[in-house]
Order: structure tokens, then C-alpha cells, then sequence
């Protein structure tokens, strides 16, 4: 995605290749489970913001269209942070759940 928007001719053409498949994807997903939302997170945010109009081309040539009327794509708005974001929650699930009891918990551990 960088190498593309430095203008490497490569970088563009391949960015451009996967978003066309990516545009499939997204449109053979939306005809399966007709989601109102697709959000990319993770690289497929990168991806999207840099390949949109070929995703969304494909999905409005290949998607059904009472359901690529209705779908909307997204990106994440938690960009790149999204999967450490979710690893400290993970990690802090009891703590966020019931922060007494885990206090107690741990105190009467050191005890």
C-alpha cells in the first residue's frame, strides 16, 4: 500500500489486482449472509481505503441487488490498534466484568 502511493507501478497494479478480489469477496459474503455492514479491520483496512472503488465496483457488478443496495462498508475505527485493543480486553476481562470481586480475589491470593 505504501510502495503504491509512493507511485511504484508494481505496487499499484498488484493493489489494484487485490482489490478486485477482495471486491469478490466481499460481494459473494454479502449474498451469503446479506450483512448491513461490512467493516475491514486489520491490513483489509489498509487494503480497502486504498482500493475502494474497485471493491465497491465489484460488489455492485456481482452482488445481488436487493443486497448491495442495502450493505454499507466501513473501516474500522480502531485502524491498526484494533488487535491489541481486543488483547488487553481479553486480558482484562475479569478485571472489567467485576472489578471488586477480582480485587478481593487477588488480595486474598497474597494473603
Amino acid at each position: 500500500v505504501d510502495a503504491a502511493a509512493r507511485g511504484d507501478t508494481t505496487a499499484r497494479d498488484a493493489l489494484h489486482q487485490v482489490g478486485e478480489w477482495l471486491g469478490y469477496g466481499v460481494a459473494n459474503l454479502v449474498n451469503v449472509f446479506n450483512p448491513s455492514v461490512v467493516v475491514f479491520g486489520g491490513v483489509l483496512r489498509e487494503i480497502y481505503l486504498a482500493s475502494a472503488a474497485q471493491v465497491r465496483s465489484r460488489v455492485a457488478m456481482n452482488g445481488l441487488q436487493a443486497v448491495r443496495e442495502r450493505v454499507r462498508l466501513r473501516t474500522s475505527a480502531l485502524g491498526g490498534d484494533a488487535t491489541l485493543i481486543g488483547a488487553a480486553e481479553l486480558a482484562f476481562t475479569d478485571v472489567l466484568t467485576d472489578p471488586l470481586q477480582t480485587l478481593s480475589r487477588t488480595s486474598a491470593a497474597r494473603a
